[in-house]
């Protein structure tokens, strides 16, 4: 396995750092897994492309570790074997398809070129979830999705200003959605838990397509006692993501 470094500096004296297809690798798995604040949707979908790409080519090759380097770029933390495999993968593909990589993925990504995604995407469906699936976690170094974070701040600070009342007013509970959403899962099973233990679900009669409990606006405005109406409206004020809000289909519980 080659042992040529990943990031060196510029040769001209400017800032900055050459990076070779490994490092590459690694740095666009940071901005799939990382900190949603530090990119955007495009950023990640780019970022996603090359990720594929360089994988997809060093599968053509032999690399046998795919799925094992998604599994590690989504943990999002520096890790030794990762550096190792994606040198490995570099290893296999010839430089004049790793220029070739490099020169189209980022002539795409500067002329905005929607792609669908390669072979890549078929064979390992749950590592591509950043841009499938609005709930999807993206841990921090210290495990914790840093929208969870940004969410309690937010209320807190909500708090500090206009009083404890205002963080349970109607606009507000799109904070206490995201909470749950990026909540670490040991946390969001023990939030679950202590809402039963509380009794502050309706009983559970169906749920969706992934096995998880739906409740319909009738079952949560006799389990308030307010009218249907109520909820509706609360729901209309409250600016909930529209996808914390189930719609597809149900099934009744058995």
């Amino acid at each position: 396995m080659s042992k040529k470094p990943m990031f060196i500096p510029n040769p001209d004296g400017s800032d900055g750092y050459l990076l070779n297809l490994a490092g590459v690798l690694l740095m666009t798995g940071d901005v799939i897994f990382g900190d949603p604040a530090e990119t955007t949707p495009t950023g990640r979908a780019n970022a996603l492309r090359m990720v594929e790409r360089i994988l997809q080519e060093a599968e053509k090759r032999g690399f046998k570790h795919t799925s094992t380097v998604w599994n590690l770029m989504r943990r999002n933390e520096p890790n030794r074997r990762l550096v190792n495999l994606a040198q490995k993968a570099m290893d296999l593909i010839p430089k004049d398809v790793q220029g070739r990589i490099m020169q189209e993925e980022l002539s795409n990504a500067r002329a905005g070129v929607s792609v669908t995604p390669p072979l890549l995407a078929i064979k390992h469906p749950g590592k591509h979830e950043p841009e499938s699936n609005p709930r999807f976690l993206r841990p921090g170094p210290d495990g914790v999705d840093p929208r969870f974070m940004a969410a309690g701040q937010e209320l807190k600070r909500i708090a500090e200003e206009e009083g404890e009342d205002a963080i349970h007013k109607p606009e507000h509970a799109h904070l206490y959605a995201k909470m749950i959403r990026f909540a670490p899962k040991d946390l969001r099973d023990q939030m679950d838990a202590k809402a039963k233990e509380l009794n502050l679900f309706p009983e559970a009669t169906h749920v969706g397509e992934d096995g998880q409990p739906v409740y319909s606006a009738q079952q949560l405005a006799d389990k308030t006692g307010v009218s249907v109406e109520e909820i509706e409206q609360f729901i209309a004020d409250s600016d909930i993501d529209p996808d914390d809000l189930y719609t597809g289909p149900v099934f009744p519980l058995q």
